[in-house]
């Protein structure tokens, strides 16, 4: 499953030395060391922050010397030290190896020592590289919005079902269910003055559900069409949370389809496969859409921005503010762009595609006829 691991050129200088192997797909494992001399900045800042803050017997605050400090706080000072210098030193590997994590380092090994510095082992998930291929003029077929006959007539049918009622057959007597005719008494009932009035609403609302399915299908297509001409690997971390994610709304929508939740965890497993195989397929087109994006300059402005917090502030019932507020706090904000340049992605390869429009088959029989 795993690539053979790959030794990259370490580089080093006078303060530090990285090496780099490939452990997994998109996976990067570092080796580093910072020397002493690169670590001794870091701990004057360190010291001089905790000098500042500190309150110790007989000294005013920030006014104790530096010694009695070090001495007092020496576990957190240590603690602040070994943080700030591994972010750094993971920050400088990142830059120097060109890196683009797809998640937090997560460290394998450290050890700081007074005299030889800081050495740390560290693992990383980065976007995996590939190329783009072909992207403009696929090839798609669009499925027709028209309504066939037989399809108002069965909309038709499920409308006088719906307005169907219990009339006593005798008097006192068992009563009988009975549908309406489908004439303009029951056009009335339902708001309108005639029959063909009916008829043509209905007509209206099947033709936007096909469009609105039209518009799913063609996307669909599109995607699938992207999956297919784009083979590489994807990180396996980033599928795996993507996994949870997709089970936690599994289980949502389980529990509220009556599932018991004893039941839960087993039924759940029998969709394991099918929603790590969703997951996979959803983290790697999202790279190939964002990759497409850069190639094609495609950006959010501030106004799409505003635009969708109001969207969503109505479709929640909330205030834009209170909107605003969430998204601040909870920082997701870099969500909400990611998916709107996802959708002006897909719409951009949308008007560059090679559409073919499908005839109903009512409409070829009915061509054919002629």
């Amino acid at each position: 499953m795993f690539r053979k691991s790959r030794k990259e050129s370490p580089t080093s200088d006078a303060a530090t030395a990285t090496s780099m192997t490939e452990t997994a797909p998109c996976e990067k494992s570092l080796r580093l060391h910072v020397a002493q001399e690169a670590i001794a900045p870091i701990r004057a800042a360190v010291l001089a922050q905790f000098q500042r803050t500190a309150t110790l017997p007989g000294f005013r605050k920030g006014k104790a010397p530096v010694e009695l400090v070090e001495r007092q706080y020496a576990q957190p000072i240590r603690e602040e030290l070994m943080q700030r210098a591994t972010r750094q030193a993971l920050e400088q590997a990142a830059k120097e190896y060109d890196l683009k994590p797809v998640g937090p380092f997560e460290l394998k090994a450290a050890n700081l020592s007074e005299t030889d510095g800081l050495t740390l082992e560290a693992i990383v998930e980065v976007e995996p590289a590939f190329a783009l291929s072909g992207y403009k003029g696929l090839s798609l077929t669009q499925p027709s919005s028209d309504v066939a006959p037989e399809e108002l007539d069965k909309a038709l049918a499920t409308l006088q079902e719906s307005m169907a009622q219990l009339v006593p057959t005798t008097e006192g007597g068992a009563k009988e269910r009975t549908v309406p005719a489908l004439d303009d008494e029951l056009a009335k009932d339902l708001g309108f003055e005639k029959l063909e009035q009916l008829r043509t609403h209905v007509e209206a609302k099947l033709r936007e559900q096909k469009q609105v399915a039209q518009a799913q299908a063609i996307e669909a297509a599109l995607c699938e069409e992207l999956l297919t001409r784009h083979t590489f690997e994807v990180p396996l971390r980033l599928v795996g949370r993507q996994t949870d994610r997709l089970t936690r709304d599994c289980k949502v929508r389980l529990l509220l389809a009556g599932t018991a939740e004893d039941k839960l965890d087993e039924e759940i497993a029998t969709f394991t496969q099918q929603l790590r195989t969703s997951a996979a397929r959803h983290v790697k087109l999202t790279f190939i859409l964002d990759r497409i994006a850069t190639q094609e300059s495609i950006t959010v402005t501030q106004d799409e921005l505003v635009k969708r917090l109001w969207q969503l502030a109505q479709r929640w019932k909330k205030d834009p503010t209170e909107v605003r507020k969430i998204f601040d706090a909870q920082g997701l904000w870099p969500s909400v762009v990611s998916a709107i340049r996802q959708e002006k992605t897909i719409a951009f390869l949308r008007s560059v595609a090679t559409v073919t429009h499908s005839t109903s088959p009512h409409r070829a029989t009915e061509g054919g006829r002629a």
